[in-house]
């Protein structure tokens, strides 16, 4: 930094009142705007994995015109002066910054990872389970091999990126824990279902129940451009959207094997094109097969319990209801009573 007088690191939430310290944190974005003197002024918010700082930098700030050439979604090395404001909380005074990398902050514990919100699995865990899905409920060789063939083309992206970019599952490695969590649902049903009613004839298809959970939001990584703190959305992404880029892949896909089974691929597609539910949801069509029925319903479960959760987890003060929340219609949930909880070194599944 700057200065050549020590300074303490410390977290982004650690700041006291006045306290002048440094720390890591990303760069989440700018907004600008003008105050009533008509004067100039960016709000930067900063983070890290917890918690958002704003750093507001007003007209006579040294900073001002520099906080153009700052790039969102950046690690930073903040030295700053904490404030608190009895109306915004804490915020940052800042003075002075860089970008972080390199020898002597990763000596100081510089990890983008702790910056960033990300699946709670490690890396290559729950793709890996996906794959074991694979081998383990799909029966026919051809969906098998479609379905190998995407994941293994797309790993690297499956692995960072973020199912939405706000509604759920918004974080590094979302879209594929998201991908895992919808599939093993898809399959608890399909099982119950299957043997509740075992006089259906065809029968369920488990096949293209599993082969669709897997792939209902492949099309994402053509929708989205990953970033770290909040996924972008391409252009192709908002003329498109990803369940017909999603639709097309697997057909694209499937036409590379040949010889694929008309009525698989036929089921597959609409169970795609379907998962969304309605036609203002954004699918072309309803759900019109129980498989694509089924696959609806455990996402929509699971995008819902998701926001809800990361809601939950997250509230602060002591209000026994969350705000409103925007993915379940705006809706405000009950806390409850926190209870202490075992201590879990590993993911229970």
């Amino acid at each position: 930094m700057a200065s050549g007088t020590e300074t303490t690191l410390i977290r982004l939430g650690e700041f006291q009142d006045g306290q002048e310290a440094e720390c890591f944190a990303v760069l989440a974005t700018r907004e600008k705007g003008t105050t009533k003197k008509n004067e100039p002024f960016v709000k930067c918010y900063f983070r890290d994995r917890h918690l958002t700082v704003e750093a507001p930098l007003w007209a006579d700030s040294r900073f001002l015109r520099q906080a153009d050439g700052w790039t969102e979604g950046l690690a930073y090395r903040l030295r700053a002066r904490g404030r608190f404001n009895a109306r915004y909380g804490l915020q940052l005074e800042l003075i002075d910054l860089r970008p972080a990398g390199g020898p002597d902050d990763e000596a100081d514990g510089f990890d983008i990872g702790t910056l960033v919100e990300r699946s709670k699995y490690p890396q290559g865990d729950r793709l890996g389970k996906i794959l074991e899905f694979v081998g383990r409920y799909i029966e026919d060789e051809k969906l098998s091999e479609l379905v190998r063939r995407i994941l293994e083309a797309h790993a690297p992206a499956l692995e960072l990126m973020p199912a939405a970019s706000h509604m759920h599952h918004n974080v590094t490695g979302g879209l594929v824990e998201h991908l895992w969590s919808v599939t093993r649902v898809s399959i608890l049903l399909a099982e119950h279902y299957g043997r509740y009613y075992e006089e259906l004839n065809p029968p369920l298809n488990r096949d293209v129940i599993v082969a669709a959970a897997i792939l209902h939001d492949i099309g994402k990584l053509r929708e989205l451009e990953y970033h770290p703190i909040e996924a972008k959305y391409t252009t192709e992404g908002n003329l498109i959207g990803h369940i017909l880029m999603g639709r097309d892949l697997v057909r694209d896909t499937a036409r590379e094997i040949g010889d694929f089974p008309v009525e698989t691929l036929l089921l597959l597609e609409h169970a795609i094109l379907a998962h969304h539910g309605k036609t203002e949801f954004g699918s072309p069509k309803p759900p019109a097969t129980l498989e694509a029925m089924i696959l609806h319903y455990a996402d929509e479960l699971d995008a819902k319990f998701n926001a809800v959760a990361k809601v939950l987890r997250t509230a602060d003060g002591e209000e026994p209801f969350t705000s409103k929340i925007w993915a379940v219609e705006n809706r405000r949930f009950y806390r409850g009573t926190p209870l202490p909880l075992p201590d879990q070194d590993q993911p229970p599944f």
